[in-house]
């Protein structure tokens, strides 16, 4: 379950040691709530809704989820996360459907988020309920907006049940018009009168007359909570059955609360109540922590056992909470003897929940508490974390809810809104802000505010890095971390991981590996896990440059571990990523089954979660396999679904990899004029500005010169080469380096230098080897599988060159002449036809050059395939050159 939900709000409650069957009512659910979309228990406080439920799940056979909702949960996305949560609890494999994917991404489309409701109930087998306890808490328009449109459109297997204080905002006359609606009132609920004997002699433990009993009933009319309060008060001696105490309106159990059962609790009793009441739900050491005392857990099982509204939450009965009646009283009475008090002790819970790494509700108490130097170590410790988590429109609810002085008086709290800028990207605001916080800070001169100005200089610092301003990044980044605390978490771990970033986009991988590593050691805080994921990524990204690739796949799956495992949040919209990134590196092993079961996994989670970046890479990844299985039409669709993100994202390094894919494409395709004319236009400068940024685009264009195969174009390849191979050898990028060098032997074949051709290949060999490149190879075609073959006649590295060949397509490869002769001499109108395929022309322009139709092109076209053992136009041209059939 996602670690920033709350286990216990979506477990069915325990039953009381002591609980009043409610059989009639149980009876009523079983059979009527199968039979009706919506069933609804409407009634006011203390008429027993949670505890008729809970009876009711837990002697059903049928499956029933839970959620147990508060005032917090009034926020769409949230009710929708407890909601998949509570039937996760009872299907399990519904967190792998559709809207399981959905709810992992860090901001869910909602347009998207109810029809992948609808979708999965109906896959989900089986009738299933669903309770939203305590539902007049949530008051979000949204929320009920689209829980009306689920109870129209969703199969005859799912019920919702509400249970609420008050009618919720439904179009419940329709409901009933159309009998779809199960209701039960306060007049259905209330208890009988022989019920409410049996509640006072066996629950409360009474022996009272039975004149005495419905003496005491009257007046409550079957309300379970008044009965309670008097049958308490009786017990203990207080009062008799002849004067009864609750009576009209709400303010009478004020009055009784206050008068007759708080007062006469023993001291520490009423103060660990009133202490307590301002807290949700109450564990034994969280008690402690805001009453000071200890024996946290002793007095909440005393309290239960005295029947004072406390109810356990789990079977350990470690997590309590008030009856919601009793503690709303409470925490009335503890504001109104000391406002002080009632401040600390918020103030108290605000620490609690900070450190066991709860922010949420750490940020509420102190909020309620006014502290705003525990909100400022708030800020300090989880604010980067939510900003990398992509949590915005939390960080935004926060920011909204600090009051305008603490942001004048606390520079710090300002600063969370600058981060908040450059994540949204307002930089210019950004900037503007960090300037008057600075300003503010500057008068200053003790050691607080020093830390202050040093968080300055750390924003300052992620604004360099983002401008790729090394020299500045790293001045600012030395002046913060010797500023700044030791003990600092938000700050620090981002330095390094901003300043890695820097470095790798600036080539020094050294600097760059030795940054990630140093945030590493941050990431056992949880805080700082969320970045976990991209610094195994940014590792991974590394080791790919260098061409280790065993070393690339195990820092993706230390990524994907953290992601399973729940280590970062549970919103990161990074599995996709991750899964897709670990299919090309099993791509590139040639373990096509496996790639395309990561690839599978990670473009549902990209589409669901909309992240361009993975839906770019998942998309050419997904075009290179139907590629390397001879599916070109596939391959042209996926191609095509990238095309559009590509030209829209800002992704300058995905179009190298995109030209690089279409050409490939291209060449499958026979469409040798389209990669000239592509090749020409970059050489040209049509993409000066964004092809230079890319080494896979210039190797591509090198690619295309090679497959022209004059001599022109080869050494305009060549040219192109050299300075590349120069940089990844300097640079120690070997993944760049192979190909470059498969591409310059290449080269050196088609001009007929095999000498050099063998050395090239064996340069590229040596270092691909101990990593199993394969696809590198394999996706160059038919040329280097020739290539490939006289290395194997000559007995170079013959293990891996034979794991290289059977990579290729058998029945092509098996074909391949390692002599130059032809088996079949080509007949005079082949040689006319050849000529022009490898001048470019189409099988049209061709039938019109020489008088014949475009079908009678095609099988000559065919016929010199099959003498010239090759598969396409691309690859006989080729061929043809080795042969010297051609000018």
């Amino acid at each position: 379950m996602d670690p920033v939900l709350l286990p216990t709000k979506v477990r069915i409650p325990p039953q009381p040691r002591r609980v009043l069957p409610r059989r009639r009512l149980i009876d009523a659910l079983e059979q009527g709530a199968a039979h009706y979309k919506l069933t609804l228990l409407a009634a006011p406080a203390g008429y027993g809704k949670t505890t008729l439920l809970a009876q009711w799940a837990h002697a059903s056979d049928s499956p029933l989820a839970w959620v147990s909702l508060g005032a917090d949960d009034d926020d769409f996305e949230r009710f929708f996360r407890y909601l998949l949560a509570a039937w996760e609890v009872v299907q399990p494999e519904v967190r792998d459907s559709s809207l399981g994917l959905l709810l992992e991404t860090t901001s869910p489309d909602s347009d998207a988020l109810l029809p992948a409701f609808v979708r999965t109930t109906g896959e989900m087998p089986g009738q299933l309920r669903v309770v939203l306890d305590d539902y007049h808490l949530i008051q979000a328009p949204a929320i009920h907006q689209a829980l009306a449109f689920l109870l129209d459109h969703l199969p005859p297997t799912f019920h919702f049940v509400l249970s609420g204080r008050a009618e919720p905002p439904l179009p419940l006359a329709r409901y009933r018009a159309r009998r779809q609606l199960l209701e039960l009132r306060a007049e259905e609920l209330r208890l009988r009168p022989a019920e409410a004997g049996v509640f006072l002699s066996e629950t409360m433990g009474l022996a009272l007359t039975g004149e005495d009993e419905a003496r005491l009933q009257e007046p409550l009319e079957g309300w379970i909570a008044g009965l309670q309060l008097a049958a308490l008060s009786v017990r203990r001696g207080l009062t008799d059955a002849e004067q009864p105490l609750i009576v009209g309106r709400q303010r009478f159990i004020a009055d009784y609360l206050a008068e007759d059962v708080l007062a006469h609790l023993p001291q520490e009793e009423q103060d660990f109540l009133l202490q307590t009441s301002i807290l949700q739900r109450l564990c034994g050491s969280l008690c402690e922590a805001v009453t000071g005392e200890q024996g946290g857990q002793e007095m909440l099982e005393r309290l239960e056992r005295k029947n004072l509204f406390l109810m356990p939450l789990d079977d350990r009965r470690e997590w309590f909470r008030y009856h919601g009646l009793f503690a709303d009283f409470l925490q009335g009475e503890l504001q109104r003897r000391s406002p002080a008090a009632a401040a600390d002790c918020h103030r108290r819970a605000a620490a609690w929940y900070l450190a066991h790494e709860l922010p949420e509700q750490a940020f509420h108490h102190a909020l309620a508490g006014d502290d705003p130097q525990g909100m400022a170590q708030i800020f300090d410790r989880y604010l980067t974390a939510k900003l990398n988590a992509g949590e915005l429109t939390g960080v935004r609810r926060w920011l909204e809810a600090l009051p305008a002085d603490w942001l004048e008086a606390y520079p710090v709290l300002d600063l969370g809104r600058a981060g908040f800028l450059a994540y949204t990207g307002a930089v210019e605001a950004c900037m503007h802000c960090v300037d008057d916080v600075e300003r503010r800070l500057r008068p200053a001169e003790s050691e607080e505010r020093r830390w202050q100005l040093a968080r300055v200089t750390a924003v300052r610092c992620f604004l360099a890095c983002m401008a790729n301003d090394v020299p500045r990044a790293e001045r600012l980044a030395e002046q913060a971390l010797a500023e700044l605390p030791e003990e600092n978490l938000g700050f620090r771990p981002g330095i390094y991981a901003a300043l890695g970033d820097t470095y790798r986009n600036n080539g020094r991988w050294q600097e760059a590996q030795q940054c990630y590593q140093t945030a590493l050691t941050f990431t056992e805080s949880p805080p700082i896990r969320v970045q976990a994921v991209h610094l195994y990524g940014a590792l991974a990204d590394l080791e790919l440059q260098q061409g280790n690739l065993q070393n690339a796949y195990d820092y993706w799956r230390e990524a994907l571990a953290a992601i399973q495992e729940r280590k970062a949040v549970s919103a990161l919209p990074l599995s996709g990523w991750v899964h897709i990134r670990l299919g090309e590196l099993l791509y590139q092993w040639n373990d096509l089954d496996q790639a395309r079961e990561h690839l599978s996994r990670g473009l549902e989670r990209a589409e669901a979660g909309g992240d361009v970046r993975a839906l770019i890479a998942g998309y050419l990844l997904a075009a290179r396999l139907e590629l390397a299985q001879g599916d070109v039409e596939s391959a042209a669709a996926h191609i095509e679904q990238a095309r559009p993100l590509v030209e829209k994202a800002a992704f300058a390094e995905w179009r190298g990899h995109f030209h690089r894919c279409r050409l490939e494409l291209w060449l499958a395709q026979d469409r040798l004029r389209a990669a000239v004319a592509w090749a020409d236009e970059m050489l040209q400068g049509g993409e000066q500005q964004g092809w230079a940024e890319s080494e896979a685009a210039q190797l591509s264009v090198a690619r295309a010169l090679i497959m022209i195969g004059d001599a022109a174009s080869i050494a305009r390849a060549q040219a192109l080469l050299q300075p590349v191979l120069q940089a990844a050898e300097a640079q120690g990028r070997t993944g760049i380096l192979i190909e470059a060098l498969a591409l310059q032997a290449l080269a050196h074949w088609r001009r007929g230098r095999h000498t050099g051709a063998l050395t090239s290949l064996q340069s590229a060999l040596r270092p691909a080897q101990p990593e199993g490149y394969v696809r590198v190879f394999a996706d160059l075609g038919l040329p280097l599988a020739r290539l490939l073959q006289e290395a194997r006649s000559r007995d170079v590295m013959p293990e891996y060159v034979a794991r290289l060949l059977q990579a290729f397509e058998a029945g092509v490869v098996g074909t391949l002449p390692i002599d130059q002769g032809l088996p079949e001499p080509l007949t005079e109108r082949e040689q006319e036809v050849l000529d022009l395929l490898a001048a470019g022309l189409t099988n049209r322009e061709i039938g019109e050059a020489l008088v014949i139709s475009p079908q009678t092109v095609k099988k000559h076209a065919g016929n010199i395939y099959g003498k010239l053992g090759v598969g396409n136009r691309t690859e006989a041209v080729g061929r043809a050159r080795e042969l010297n059939l051609l000018e």
